[in-house]
C-alpha cells in the first residue's frame, strides 16, 4: 500500500503516488533550472506542463486512477532528459546540480538508453495562425501532409457543385479543436513534443517577432506601395465595369425614351394604336395650343438629359477620360432645371383647370303606349366597338379617339332608377365638365354633343359623345337617367352592353348580362326574370 497525494498540473487535478510525485518534482525542477535564464521560461514551462498533463490523461482509466512511478518514467522518456537541452548561454548554474538531481539524471540516463522519444504521429487541430478562416483547411493540410490549397479548392468545388461545402466547413470548424499551446502546435505538425522542440518553437516565435520588428520600416513602405497599386488596379477595373453598365443602360434607356415619346407602343396611358395616336396629340387635347408644344419639349429635356449624362459618364469611365467638362455640366443642369420648372408650373396650371365642376340636366320627351314597356338600345358603334367589358369600362384610354378637330369619348353611362311617386317614364340627360371657373365649366358642359333618339316606345342612345378639340379634356361626362314608375318595364336591346349600365338594386351584373333582358318595376324594386337563366348560363361556363 502506497501513499498518494493530489497535484494540479496545467489546471488538471491528478492523484499520484508519493514516490512518483518526488520523481516528477525533481524532473520539473531540473527543467526549470535549465531554462530559468531564458526570456520565455514561463511560457516554456507552461507548455511542458500542459504536455505532461496530456500524457497523464492517457494513463488514467476506469481501472487506474492514480499516477504511479512507471507513468512518470514514461513521460520522461517521451519528453527527454533536461541535461540534453541546457541553454547555450554561459550560465553559472550549469554545474550546480544537487545530489538528488544528479542521482535522478544518472538514473534516467540508464533507463532511457535506446528508447525513442516520439514517433511523429500527427493530431488533427485547426491552425488559425496560418489559416484564413478558422484554419480548418490548414489543419487538414498538416494532418494529411498535403498542400492546404488543394483542400481549399476541394471545398470550393463542393460549394459550386452542390452547396454542401459551406455546411461541411462549419461542422469541421465546430468539431476540430484549435491548436493553442506549443505542444498542440507541435502535435499538429507531426513534431515530437519534447523539451527541445518546445524550446525551439518558442524561441523561433520570439526570433520571428524580432526579425519582423526590424523589417517593419522597410516593409511598411513596400506594403503601402503595393496596396496603392492594387487599389488603383481594382479601381480601374471597377471603373471599366461600371462604365460598360452605364453606357449600355443609357443607350437602352434612350431607345425606350424615343419609342415612348415618338412611337406607338401603348406604354403610356391614353397613347397607343387603339387610343390617342401619340404623346403630342394627347398633350394637344389636355393643354392649350400655345402650351402643348412647350410641355412636350420640357418632357423631352427632363428625360433626355439624365440618360445622356449616364451615357457620357459611362464612356468617360470606360476609356479613362479624366478631362472635366464643367461648362457642359453646368449648362445641362440649368437646362434640366428650366425644363423641370416648366413641367411643374404647367402641371399646376393644368390642375387648376379642374377645380370647378358643374352638371347640367336636360329632360328628353318620351312617349310609351299601353304596353307600358320602354325599349332601350345603343346605336351601332363605328368608332370603338358594339361591346365593351364592364370591368374595363373605366379604362378611358381605350375610349378616346381624336379626329381632326373633334374628340370622341366612348364612356356615356345609363342609369335605371325606380320611381314610386311617378306614373310616366322620365328621361333626363346630364352633361358634366370641369373648368378653371364655374362659367367656363358650364360652357364646356353645354358644348358636349350627344344624341338621344326617342320615338315609338324606343330610346336609342349614342355609344359615344363628342367635344371640340379646343375645349380640351376636362373630365367631360354624359349620364342618361331613366325613371321607371311602378308597374312599368324596361327592355334592353342587343347593343346595350356597349355602355355602362347601372340598374338600382341589381346584383346580377356580369358581362353581357343586360342584353335582351326585361326589368319590371315593382313596389320592392326591379325584377328580372330572364336574368336567372342568364345567371345559370354564365355560371355553366
Amino acid at each position: 500500500m502506497n501513499k498518494t497525494i493530489s497535484i494540479n498540473i496545467a489546471g488538471f487535478v491528478f492523484n499520484i503516488e508519493e514516490q512518483a510525485f518526488e520523481k516528477l518534482s525533481l524532473y520539473l525542477e531540473s527543467i526549470k533550472r535549465n531554462f530559468q535564464h531564458e526570456e520565455d521560461c514561463d511560457e516554456i514551462m507552461s507548455d511542458i506542463e500542459s504536455r505532461i498533463a496530456e500524457l497523464f490523461h492517457e494513463k488514467i482509466s476506469d481501472r487506474k486512477e492514480v499516477i504511479i512511478d512507471s507513468d512518470v518514467e514514461t513521460v520522461v522518456e517521451i519528453m527527454g532528459k533536461p541535461e540534453d537541452y541546457i541553454s547555450d548561454e554561459p550560465q553559472a548554474h550549469a554545474g550546480t546540480q544537487s545530489e538528488e538531481q544528479a542521482e535522478f539524471v544518472e538514473a534516467e540516463e540508464v533507463k532511457s538508453e535506446g528508447s525513442t522519444k516520439n514517433n511523429g504521429r500527427r493530431r488533427l487541430y485547426r491552425d488559425e495562425q496560418n489559416g484564413s478562416v478558422g484554419g480548418v483547411c490548414t489543419g487538414l493540410g498538416w494532418f494529411f501532409g498535403i498542400d492546404p490549397v488543394l483542400i481549399k479548392i476541394a471545398f470550393v468545388l463542393l460549394v459550386i457543385l452542390g452547396g454542401s461545402g459551406i455546411l461541411l466547413y462549419i461542422i469541421l470548424w465546430v468539431v476540430i479543436p484549435e491548436a493553442k499551446t506549443t505542444a498542440e502546435i507541435l502535435e499538429m505538425q507531426g513534431e515530437p513534443v519534447t523539451l527541445d522542440s518546445i524550446k525551439d518553437h518558442v524561441q523561433g516565435m520570439k526570433d520571428g517577432v524580432k526579425d519582423g520588428a526590424s523589417d517593419v520600416k522597410s516593409n511598411f513602405k513596400k506594403a503601402v506601395n503595393q496596396g496603392v497599386k492594387a487599389s488603383s488596379k481594382l479601381a480601374q477595373s471597377l471603373s471599366k465595369i461600371f462604365g460598360i453598365l452605364f453606357t449600355i443602360g443609357g443607350i437602352v434607356g434612350l431607345l425606350v425614351l424615343f419609342i415612348i415619346l415618338f412611337g406607338d407602343t401603348g406604354l403610356l396611358p391614353l397613347v397607343g394604336t387603339e387610343q390617342v395616336e401619340d404623346l403630342p396629340t394627347l398633350l394637344g387635347i389636355l393643354y392649350p395650343e400655345n402650351r402643348s408644344g412647350m410641355v412636350f419639349f420640357a418632357i423631352l429635356i427632363v428625360t433626355f438629359i439624365p440618360i445622356a449624362s449616364l451615357i457620357f459618364t459611362g464612356v468617360k469611365m470606360l476609356f479613362g477620360i479624366t478631362t472635366k467638362y464643367k461648362k457642359i455640366a453646368i449648362t445641362s443642369s440649368v437646362i434640366w432645371f428650366i425644363g423641370a420648372t416648366t413641367l411643374a408650373l404647367t402641371g399646376i396650371e393644368l390642375g387648376m383647370n379642374f377645380r370647378n365642376q358643374v352638371e347640367i340636366d336636360y329632360e328628353v320627351p318620351v312617349e310609351v303606349d299601353s304596353t307600358n314597356t320602354l325599349f332601350v338600345d345603343v346605336a351601332e358603334d363605328d368608332i370603338f366597338s358594339n361591346f365593351i367589358e364592364y370591368n374595363n369600362v373605366w379604362n378611358y384610354s381605350e375610349l378616346i379617339r381624336v379626329e381632326d378637330e373633334k374628340v370622341r369619348l366612348g364612356y356615356p353611362e345609363l342609369r335605371i332608377v325606380h320611381k314610386n311617386d311617378s306614373t310616366d317614364f322620365e328621361v333626363i340627360l346630364y352633361k358634366g365638365s370641369n373648368g378653371l371657373f364655374h362659367k367656363e365649366a358650364i360652357h364646356k358642359a353645354e358644348n358636349i354633343d350627344y344624341k338621344i333618339d326617342a320615338s315609338n316606345n324606343t330610346i336609342s342612345l349614342d355609344p359615344y359623345f363628342t367635344i371640340n378639340k379646343e375645349e380640351r379634356l376636362r373630365n367631360q361626362q354624359v349620364i342618361v337617367e331613366i325613371h321607371v314608375p311602378t308597374g312599368k318595364k324596361i327592355k334592353f336591346g342587343k347593343n346595350i352592353d356597349r355602355i355602362q349600365v347601372d340598374v338600382s338594386d341589381d346584383y346580377y351584373r356580369h358581362n353581357e348580362m343586360f342584353n335582351g333582358t326585361t326589368w319590371s318595376a315593382t313596389s320592392e324594386g326591379f325584377n328580372c326574370s330572364e336574368c336567372r337563366d342568364k345567371r345559370r348560363m354564365y355560371d355553366s361556363f
